[in-house]
């Protein structure tokens, strides 16, 4: 017996139709799961997606191999280097025992010899800091061939804030990255100071634009269920890029040949820009909906998902203020501001700490290249084991940062006490201690971008990305700076400094807003819903 056709009733009709024209309309965030279909059941897509996206992100390397460079093409050394006046034959003659004090910086610089003229020296390899006789007096010298690189990354990023939200994540991109890559081989042209210090500005320039965007670009092309993921991703590039430097620096000899090497790397990664889409979020938010359908439709076609986003409506919100207004909106949205605020501290305190400590190896009388191989490599470990990756699965974005700065901390302080322990000819026990505060710093790094990212709107998240990083290119200045206090003042008292720092950045961190488990707000508007602490006045407005 067949059974016959059964219209439905009124109330099944409208609630059928409500749930299929719920089914044709997608927010930009359901379209970018449902177009990469990435996760745990559809493993093909799994590795296609993390395959693209490391691709995609391969020009970020330029951020360590830029910023790390000096520490080896600007190398000093005051213990490799024998007499050739009769003035230094004396002095040695003059002062026996130890030869460990007798060849240092103090037996140079206290009795005036200078190089080439009284001693010469017997290192294998060169350096602008040998070759141009940037030392005692003149060390301050090699240190702003290493800050002035983060004052161009500071106008770079300033420069960023209006065009990341104005001509795209990937136009940006690829100017930061040309000018990163010719400013490297441009090394090869340079015989002098001040020629040097203009190209590591443009250095600077270049290379935090580039690390910004292509971040920027990634993350608003990765499904919600898989940011944190690709932000581990992401900052392991960073170790990457770190060690490939150090790489680098140890076969290569001769200082420009590292840079030019260099150079050459950073122009193949400038390919994987090139070919990357620009994000369709950025995209909508100018209103540009053709082309964003198009730059999912060709997404889908490479994760076979083309059936499943067509014939969609878009749910999205345009927004058409200029430079201007984009800043009259933090004061009319508070809570944006306190978030940007926070971040902008915690940005600023880490880079002062990370590159601080970095700068500091030398200083504190461990092997560099040793010590930067093993504290880039606790960091990458630290993202490899998925160590990073539960503690923000599990803990949540906010609490993460709030953990970090403080495990950071606790390790500065117990570095402390330890000080002039000695385990052996090169390293002390304080060595160590502060080789694990890597695990902690690589974690803040990682949280506190996506974090940031996550917090900010897509109309807004160059600004606000552009911001917090230019705020770490002040800490990144003062860190080389604060590795000179080493010779000033006792190193327990410059550890301590950095404890305190990621002390105070720990509790700044507590009073910020968390994105967990939050879709990423287009506009700021969006915000209220999702933070709504401080507009009450606006929601009655906008109710109105």
């Amino acid at each position: 017996m067949s059974k016959e056709y059964k219209p439905l009733q009124e109330d099944e009709t409208k609630k059928t139709g409500l749930e299929d024209e719920k089914r044709n309309k997608l927010t930009v965030e359901e379209m970018v799961d449902r177009t990469i279909d990435a996760n745990k059941e559809n493993k093909l897509s799994l590795v296609k997606f993390i395959a693209l996206y490391m691709v995609g992100l391969l020009s970020s390397m330029v951020g360590p191999m830029m910023a790390y460079s000096p520490i080896f093409t600007g190398f000093l050394n005051y213990k490799d280097w024998v007499c050739i006046s009769e003035k230094c034959e004396g002095v040695l003659a003059n002062n026996t025992g130890d030869s460990e004090k007798l060849f240092s910086r103090d037996t140079i610089c206290e009795n005036s010899l200078q190089p080439e003229v009284d001693f010469t020296w017997t290192i294998d390899r060169t350096s602008y800091a040998l070759e141009w006789g940037l030392i005692c007096s003149n060390e301050s010298k090699g240190s702003n061939l290493k800050s002035f690189f983060f004052v161009g990354a500071f106008i770079g990023l300033l420069v960023g804030t209006a065009l990341f939200d104005r001509i795209g994540r990937k136009t940006t991109s690829l100017i930061g990255i040309s000018i990163a890559t010719l400013s490297c081989l441009g090394v090869i042209l340079v015989d002098s100071y001040g020629g040097m210090l203009a190209l590591r500005i443009a250095q600077g320039f270049g290379s935090f634009i580039t690390v910004s965007g292509v971040g920027i670009l990634a993350l608003e092309l990765t499904p919600s269920k898989l940011r944190n993921l690709s932000q581990v991703l992401c900052s392991s590039l960073w170790n990457i890029g770190s060690i490939l430097c150090v790489g680098i620096s140890y076969a290569v000899k001769d200082w420009k040949h590292i840079y030019l090497v260099e150079g050459c790397i950073l122009a193949v990664t400038a390919i994987s820009v090139l070919v990357y889409p620009e994000s369709p979020r950025f995209q909508l938010v100018k209103g540009k909906e053709s082309e964003a359908r198009e730059t999912f439709r060709k997404i889908s076609r490479i994760f076979k998902t083309s059936n499943r986003s067509e014939n969609v409506e878009l749910i999205f919100k345009d927004y058409d203020k200029n430079y201007l207004g984009q800043i009259r909106d933090f004061i009319k949205y508070p809570v944006m501001l306190k978030n940007t605020l926070i971040l902008m501290a915690c940005w600023g305190s880490i880079s002062c700490i990370s590159y601080g400590l970095l700068f500091s190896w030398g200083k504190l009388g461990a092997d560099i290249y040793s010590s930067i191989i093993f504290s880039s490599l606790g960091s990458f470990i630290s993202k490899a084991s998925g160590i990073d990756y539960y503690i923000i699965h599990f803990l949540g974005r906010k609490n993460a940062v709030v953990l970090n700065f403080a495990g950071l901390a606790a390790l500065f302080f117990l570095a402390v006490p330890c000080y002039g322990v000695e385990l052996g000819d090169t390293w002390r026990l304080e060595h160590v201690v502060c080789l694990f505060t890597t695990l902690f710093s690589g974690g803040v790094w990682g949280s506190i971008s996506l974090l940031t990212k996550e917090l900010s709107p897509t109309s807004h998240r160059g600004m606000i990305l552009c911001i917090c990083s230019a705020t770490a290119r002040i800490g990144a200045f003062i860190g080389p700076y604060l590795s000179l206090l080493y010779n000033i003042i006792d190193s327990r008292i410059v550890l301590a400094i950095f404890g305190c720092l990621g002390a105070c950045a720990s509790f700044l961190a507590f009073f910020n807003s968390d994105s967990t488990g939050k879709p990423i707000p287009a506009v700021p508007e969006d915000l209220i819903p999702l933070h709504s602490s401080g507009h009450e006045k606006l929601r009655e407005e906008e109710s109105q």
